[in-house]
């Protein structure tokens, strides 16, 4: 998910002289647009001077660049070191030399993305993702003021409330300049500090996974309160991505650990667990209430992951990954149990992905669920069933379930057809 520079479109004028917004699209959309400007023209619909005016708010903008990729990596790398040099603690200077020298070098790089911004609308580049890498270098930036702070006041480097500072500078820049790569960042900060609190306030795989779960559907359900941003807000909806995209794979992600036959010896969830599912419940409801039915489906795909991290939580395994040689009933019935959830679990996101028009959620889901077949055949299949016979097991599950959907839109299709006549 690499960020583009804005979400602001640019000013030109059209073929007739009247000033028109430039909008970033895709050249297989152009190139769609253009077959249906010739087809309205050639039905009359629209004359060639109003289909001129109209091609003329669009430019030709790829998504994924070359130049896009290295400014990304570049970015990221660069704060990477910039965060590594100050927590190897630079002893040739001052305490206070080092923070005013990080906080100035934070200052700096917030400023020139901002003029670069400036420059970018006057000159109407819409393509141009230089200003988001420099956004995203701004935003890791601010974890080395934060890392270095910390170092100042001698507190302790390995705390996850720095984690959590640098992901609330990191999102607060992000809505405060309409940027997606700070908030990227700062999804992925959040993330990581809620993992890392869990632990540490658990102990267990089990409380762990919980927290994760509820944390991933409160991710989802603010992702998709931000598709119902309206008014002045309304340039945050393309905000609510990550939010969204990362909340799946954080919800594949727990549920894949709890459907492996771990042996749990802990049986403590941890404060951080209550405290995030009421979090959850609270926003979960609050978005339900706003959103349209896709997002309504959204939510419930993330909060019946929780369901299913619960169940297959608390249904601990006999022993842990090969740990024994032959599964008891109750074990085989656990993994037949996590098999069908998480194959549900990842067509579901999967489907969603081509509905929301995100081939990045479908890939992931078919990766989860690839990797997902893959270590169960091993962790309890294996002494049964080969790799090869799940494989074709769950092959042929996807097939079926795909030959439904297919016929059911079918039928909905022939219906419309019906209705219309």
């Amino acid at each position: 998910m690499t960020s583009p520079p804005s979400t602001a479109a640019a000013t030109h004028p059209d073929p007739a002289g009247a000033p028109a917004l430039r909008h970033p699209a895709t050249p297989g959309q152009l190139a769609w647009l253009d077959t249906q400007l010739t087809a309205w023209q050639s039905e009359g619909l629209l004359d060639a001077p109003t289909a001129d005016r109209l091609r003329a708010r669009y430019v030709a903008h790829r998504r994924l660049t070359l130049a896009r990729i290295v400014l990304t990596l570049g970015a990221a790398f660069v704060g990477i070191g910039l965060v590594w040099t100050v927590a190897a603690n630079l002893d040739a200077v001052s305490p206070l030399i080092r923070i005013l020298l990080v906080a100035l070098v934070w200052l700096a790089l917030v400023v020139v993305a901002e003029l670069l911004q400036r420059r970018r609308e006057r000159l109407g580049d819409v393509a141009s993702p230089v200003v988001g890498a420099v956004r995203l270098l701004a935003a890791a930036a601010f974890g080395a003021v934060v890392f270095q702070a910390a170092q100042s006041l001698q507190v302790p480097a390995d705390r996850p409330g720095l984690v959590g500072l640098w992901a609330a500078g990191a999102l607060l820049y992000g809505y405060a300049v309409v940027g997606v790569g700070p908030v990227v960042l700062g999804v992925l900060l959040g993330s990581i500090w809620t993992v890392w609190s869990a632990a540490d306030a658990g102990r267990t795989v089990l409380g762990v996974t919980l927290t994760v779960a509820a944390a991933a559907l409160a991710a989802v359900a603010v992702g998709v309160i931000h598709l119902r941003l309206d008014g002045r807000l309304r340039d945050w909806r393309a905000l609510g991505v990550p939010w969204r995209e990362l909340g799946a794979a954080l919800a594949l992600g727990s549920l894949f650990v709890a459907a492996l036959p771990v042996d749990d010896s802990g049986d403590r969830t941890g404060k951080v667990f209550l405290v995030a599912l009421g979090v959850a419940a609270v926003v979960a409801l609050a978005a339900s209430l706003r959103a349209d039915r896709l997002g309504r489906t959204e939510i419930a795909l993330a909060a019946a992951t929780l369901v299913g991290v619960v169940v297959l939580g608390l249904w601990r395994a006999s022993a842990g990954l090969g740990g024994v040689a032959e599964p008891t009933p109750s074990d085989w019935a656990r993994a037949v149990v996590a098999v069908l959830a998480y194959l549900a679990v990842t067509s579901g996101y999967a489907i969603l992905g081509g509905m929301r028009d995100s081939e990045r959620l479908t890939w992931v889901a078919t990766a989860a669920l690839v990797l997902f077949t893959t270590v169960q055949a091993f962790a309890v299949f294996a002494p049964v069933l080969s790799g090869a016979v799940l494989f074709l097991a769950v092959g042929v599950v996807l097939l079926g379930t795909g030959i439904v959907a297919d016929r059911g839109r079918r039928r909905l299709v022939a219906e419309g057809r019906e209705a219309r006549s």
